[in-house]
Parts: structure tokens; C-alpha cells; sequence
């Protein structure tokens, strides 16, 4: 096995703070390109997604997450760095499923993968793809913004860049903490 990916996944980590450095029109391609190559339920590659550059369009989307979010100014996290990326969602997919299909489900399990591709891409190249799950009571403002039509879901912006923050440290669960053999161990569970 080729332990350069795990090393890749531990690498990779979420960032708040960008600086303004400009990704190259190259590595934004091979990190769409990372999104393309996805595997999605179906072969259906449920996703849209926008490229945002644009230094209004990035301030109104943090203005409108701050009013979402109670905060008194717009976050940094959508303002900083060079590029954010909405993810969309083209709902009609879910109608091309067989009925006992959990439609949904597959739907943002590939949309997951699709984000955790394009993540790896990005630690390769040394930029940080950050998450930005938007809260709900904004989301059709922010559709309503970029113009994305009723019959699509927006349900994360991406913040790409290059980080302007030291790394914090992040920890996991050890293997044997979590994975069970055969049925689940009840007694391992973690307490919550």
C-alpha cells in the first residue's frame, strides 16, 4: 500500500483564517478535477458548483452567514480567503433512484466524497480546503444571491486558500475504540 495518502489524510486539516494569496488557475483545476473524478451513488454526480472569486459576492455570503449566526461582523472565513466554492445540490437526482432507495442518503454520501477528494487534492498542493455548512434560515438568501434555481439545495461553501493560522492540533480515536468484528460491542461504546 502506498502510505503517502494516509499521510496525505493526516495532513489535511480545516482552516478559519486565509491569506490573500491567490490560488493558481492550475491547482483550482486539478482540485475541481479531484471533485469530477468523485465516486457518486448511481454514477450520478448530484453536484453544481460555483466558483466564487468575486469580492461582493464573498462579503455579501459572509454578511448574510453573520446574520444567520447572531455575529455582529461578518466572519473572516468568507471573506479572506482567495476562492470559496458553493456546493449545490440538483434535488431532481433524488427522483432517478428506485424508491427503496434512501435517495437523500446517497445523495450527500457522494456530495461527502466529492468534498473529501477535492480536500486531499488541496493538501497536496499545501492550500487548506475548509467546510462551511450554511446555517438554515439563510440558505435561500444565499441561492436567491447566486442564482441557484428552486430544484437545487445549497448546502456548503467552501473556503480554498492558503492558511493564515497555525494548525491546531486534532486528535482521533484509536482503531480499537471504534471498530467492532462481526456485530457491534455494546459494552465499547463511547458515552455521549
Amino acid at each position: 500500500m502506498d502510505e503517502d495518502i494516509i499521510e496525505l489524510m493526516k495532513k489535511r486539516w480545516t482552516a478559519r483564517k486565509f491569506k490573500t494569496k491567490e490560488v493558481d488557475e492550475d491547482d483550482l483545476e486539478i482540485i475541481l478535477e479531484a471533485g469530477r473524478w468523485s465516486p457518486s451513488g448511481g454514477n450520478k454526480q448530484p453536484w453544481e458548483l460555483i466558483v466564487i472569486k468575486d469580492e461582493k459576492t464573498k462579503l455579501d455570503i459572509a454578511e448574510l452567514y453573520a446574520e444567520g449566526m447572531g455575529m455582529s461582523n461578518p466572519p473572516e472565513r468568507y471573506t479572506s480567503p482567495p476562492v470559496l466554492i458553493a456546493v449545490c445540490v440538483d434535488k431532481r437526482v433524488m427522483d432517478s433512484y428506485p424508491d427503496m432507495m434512501p435517495a437523500e442518503f446517497v445523495v450527500y454520501a457522494s456530495i461527502g466524497s466529492m468534498v473529501q477528494n477535492m480536500s486531499l487534492a488541496a493538501a497536496s498542493l499545501g492550500i487548506t480546503l475548509s467546510w462551511g455548512t450554511q446555517p438554515e434560515g439563510i440558505k435561500e438568501e444565499v441561492k436567491e444571491l447566486l442564482e441557484v434555481p428552486d430544484y437545487m439545495e445549497l448546502p456548503d461553501i467552501l473556503q480554498l486558500g492558503y492558511p493564515d493560522q497555525e494548525r491546531y492540533s486534532s486528535s482521533r480515536r484509536e482503531l480499537a475504540e471504534f471498530v467492532h468484528y462481526d456485530k457491534i460491542d455494546v459494552s465499547r461504546l463511547r458515552e455521549i
